[in-house]
């Protein structure tokens, strides 16, 4: 992924008047000037959210966990029946939570790869005021006076401007990293940890249908002996 603007290389006239030098790097900070469609946006909470609801759906058969998690003033206000019953009510809806946290994930996905173009365009800015600071700063050595202080000032601007812009770009570097750390998560509990939920669950209830099975074949056993007997008793 490269950058689509395209940024002007550092240029001064041979023989640049006052004006001129006080002006310096003018045209490049035009085309920087051009704001990047960069919004803030809440896809990180929203799936943290959804995980969350996944996570409680998922603890509705241990009800001595959930106990655990409040506290003594809140089993007291009968906030863990509270959550029991909520967990239950998600895990009967635990598809569509399901569908939630993808939505959000794929929102996610989409916010990453645009930070991932700005912070591409925002390198290349910081490189661009940075050549033009650097060329900057190699004229002062041929100017004298006026000409001298009028651009002086600006080979200092345009040096701050490249180094706001590197902090920038680490800046949205790192939520770049934390938001793809959690898209991995998502990624493990949505292809591995669910589907292996689900399996066990489904398990369990092989088992307890197993037994229901076998406690339903002796309690028939019982009652055909009963009913023999009954018969036998008979005149």
């Amino acid at each position: 992924m490269t950058c689509v603007r395209s940024l002007p290389e550092p240029t001064l006239p041979a023989r640049a008047d006052v004006a001129t030098l006080a002006a310096y790097g003018s045209h490049l900070l035009q085309v920087l000037a051009e704001p990047a469609p960069l919004q803030a946006g809440a896809e990180g909470e929203g799936l943290v959210a959804a995980l969350a609801r996944i996570a409680l759906a998922l603890q509705a058969s241990d009800p001595a966990r959930l106990r655990r998690q409040e506290s003594w003033w809140g089993r007291l206000l009968g906030r863990d029946v509270e959550r029991q019953a909520q967990a239950q009510g998600l895990q009967a809806q635990l598809g569509v939570l399901a569908l939630q946290a993808r939505e959000q994930a794929q929102g996610l996905a989409q916010r990453v790869q645009q930070r991932a173009r700005a912070i591409i365009d925002n390198d290349a800015a910081a490189a661009a005021l940075e050549a033009w600071a650097t060329f900057g700063a190699a004229q002062l050595a041929t100017l004298q006076g006026a000409a001298q202080v009028a651009l002086a000032p600006r080979v200092d601007h345009l040096q701050r401007l490249a180094t706001l812009r590197r902090i920038e770009s680490g800046q949205w570097r790192l939520l770049q990293e934390q938001d793809e750390a959690l898209l991995q998560r998502f990624v493990r509990i949505h292809d591995v940890l669910l589907p292996a939920w689900r399996q066990a669950a489904l398990a369990r209830q092989a088992l307890a249908q197993a037994a229901q099975a076998e406690q339903a074949a002796t309690l028939q056993a019982q009652i055909d002996d009963e009913v023999a007997a009954a018969q036998a008793r008979l005149p």
